[in-house]
């Protein structure tokens, strides 16, 4: 009796264990895009820190070459 109430607690635990990974599949299957987006907006933040710390000097001359 007792392996019984073990064996279908088990599988149970196992049912659930396969309905969370299944959920979590599918969540990340429909969003491929979602790190690639996260990665460009993260590289266009760098690079508008980097500008930002750059001396004022340093734009005027790149805006004058590109003028």
């Amino acid at each position: 009796m007792h392996a019984f109430t073990h064996i279908r607690i088990h599988a149970a635990r196992t049912a659930e264990l396969a309905a969370e990974a299944a959920e979590w599949h599918l969540a990340h299957e429909s969003a491929p895009t979602a790190p690639a987006l996260r990665d460009r907006l993260g590289e266009v933040l760098v690079a508008a820190g980097i500008r930002l710390m750059q001396p004022a000097h340093v734009h005027a001359r790149i805006h004058q070459r590109t003028t």
